[in-house]
């Protein structure tokens, strides 16, 4: 399957990345517990501390629609960002039955250090290039990702299209 379009040739790179930026932390521990830092528990501070820039409380349910998860996945990886020390729980203004989220001092730590080590390996890697290529790079991929988030894939259609694939191979 060999494919040189320009989208072809996007995908491939997008993959690439996504393991790279999505890849869990190696074991690393987190202060004063013998906890591993997991890369799920920095998507939870980074969704927490987006949301409160912009929502007056941040709810589990925000929190899942933020990382684009269900309701109980988010549940549990509060749950540990909240028993890793990263998220605290207070109790909702605005509705008893639920609680809203902070960051902890940790969390708000952990999240300056991530962000500043991702933004200093960035810069690494373009650092040779000239600033109008790192200018135009940096419009074009800011712009595929907000046309990628008004504009996301159907995946209904994709699960179909795999089950037809799976049919078709179990039937050869």
């Amino acid at each position: 399957m060999r494919d040189v379009t320009p989208g072809a040739a996007i995908d491939v790179a997008l993959f690439r990345l996504r393991r790279i930026w999505a890849r869990p932390l190696r074991p690393r521990r987190a202060a004063d517990q013998h906890r591993a830092v997991q890369m799920s528990n920095v998507m939870v501070v980074h969704a927490v501390h987006k949301l409160n820039l912009s929502v007056p409380e941040v709810t589990v349910g925000a929190v899942a629609e933020q990382l684009d998860v269900d309701p109980s996945t988010a549940s549990r990886l509060v749950n540990d960002a909240v028993g890793a020390g990263f998220v605290e729980r207070e109790e909702s203004e605005v509705d008893a039955r639920r609680a809203r989220l902070r960051l902890s001092p940790r969390g708000r730590r952990v999240l300056e250090v991530v962000v500043a080590s991702r933004r200093a390996y960035v810069d690494s890697l373009i650092a040779d290039w000239d600033e109008g290529d790192r200018e135009v790079f940096a419009r074009l991929l800011t712009r595929f990702a907000e046309e990628s988030v008004a504009h996301p894939p159907d995946l209904t259609h994709l699960d179909r299209l795999i089950a037809e694939a799976i049919a078709e191979t179990a039937v050869g």
